[in-house]
C-alpha cells in the first residue's frame, strides 16, 4: 500500500470511528470497537479500499509505528482520539514525572487562564516525549508551544492518568496549577476597522444596479456517498 493510500485509510478509519460510526450504519459498543467486516464493507461502499480493503486495513493498524487502531476478536477500534465519551477499558497506570502537550499560541494563552481541557474530545491527549507534543502542535501551526504537565501534583488532585499507546496517555482537564507553560508574546492588538471621513455617506449594503445580491450559499458539512449496491469482492 503506498503512503498516498494509507494516509486516505487512516484518515477514514479516523473519522469514522472516532466521530461519526452512526453515519455509516456501525454499531459501536460501550469500549469503542465496531464490527470489522461490517467496517470493511463501509470501504468498499464507500470507494475507500477495494478488493484488498481488508489487507490494507491490517497492514495499517499492525504495520505502523503510531498506534491508532486496534483489531481483536473481529472488532476494531480507535485507541484514543474519540469526540464522544466512551468506555475505553484502560486501567489506571503511574505516569512519568512530567507529560507534553503542544498546541498553537492562541490555545496556550486559553490553557493558561483556564487549564488544559479535552476541546471537542472526550478526555485530554497528552504526549510521553517532548518531541511527539511538537510533532502533534506542528499539525496546527509552524510554531507550537510546549506545555509540560507536573503528573505528581495532577495526582495530588486525585486526576487519574491512562496510557494509550507508547506515545499517548490520556486524563480528565487539567488545572493551570499542575501546568508548566512557556512565557508568550504579548497578543496583538485586534485592528481598528478604517475610519470614514466626516461627512461621508455610510457604505450601503444593497447591490447597485437594482439587482438583488444572491444569499450566500449555506454552510457544507461532510457530504456522504450514497453506497453502492452489491456485495465486497
Amino acid at each position: 500500500m503506498d503512503r498516498r493510500m494509507s494516509t486516505r485509510l487512516s484518515k477514514f478509519l479516523s473519522l469514522v470511528l472516532r466521530h461519526r460510526p452512526d453515519e455509516y450504519d456501525l454499531q459501536m459498543d460501550e469500549e469503542g470497537f465496531v464490527d470489522f467486516d461490517t467496517l470493511i464493507d463501509v470501504l468498499v461502499a464507500e470507494d475507500i479500499a477495494a478488493e484488498s480493503a481488508e489487507d490494507d486495513v491490517r497492514e495499517l493498524v499492525e504495520g505502523s509505528d503510531r498506534r491508532r487502531f486496534e483489531i481483536a476478536d473481529g472488532k476494531i477500534r480507535a485507541l484514543y482520539g474519540h469526540s464522544s465519551r466512551i468506555r475505553l477499558n484502560y486501567p489506571a497506570d503511574d505516569p512519568p514525572p512530567v507529560l507534553y502537550h503542544g498546541t498553537t499560541e492562541e490555545t496556550a494563552r486559553r490553557v493558561a487562564k483556564e487549564g488544559l481541557k479535552p476541546a471537542g474530545r472526550a478526555l485530554v491527549h497528552l504526549s510521553g516525549t517532548e518531541e511527539e507534543a511538537l510533532s502533534v502542535g506542528g499539525r496546527h501551526t509552524d510554531d507550537p508551544v510546549l506545555i509540560k504537565v507536573d503528573t505528581v501534583k495532577a495526582l495530588d488532585h486525585e486526576i487519574g492518568f491512562h496510557q494509550a499507546t507508547d506515545l499517548i496517555w490520556l486524563c480528565s482537564s487539567l488545572p493551570v496549577d499542575v501546568l508548566e507553560i512557556p512565557e508568550l508574546p504579548d497578543a496583538p492588538a485586534p485592528s481598528k476597522p478604517a475610519s470614514r471621513p466626516e461627512g461621508a455617506p455610510a457604505p450601503s449594503s444593497r447591490p447597485t444596479g437594482g439587482v438583488k445580491a444572491a444569499d450566500p450559499p449555506a454552510p457544507q458539512g461532510f457530504q456522504r456517498r450514497t453506497r453502492r449496491k452489491g456485495t465486497r469482492r
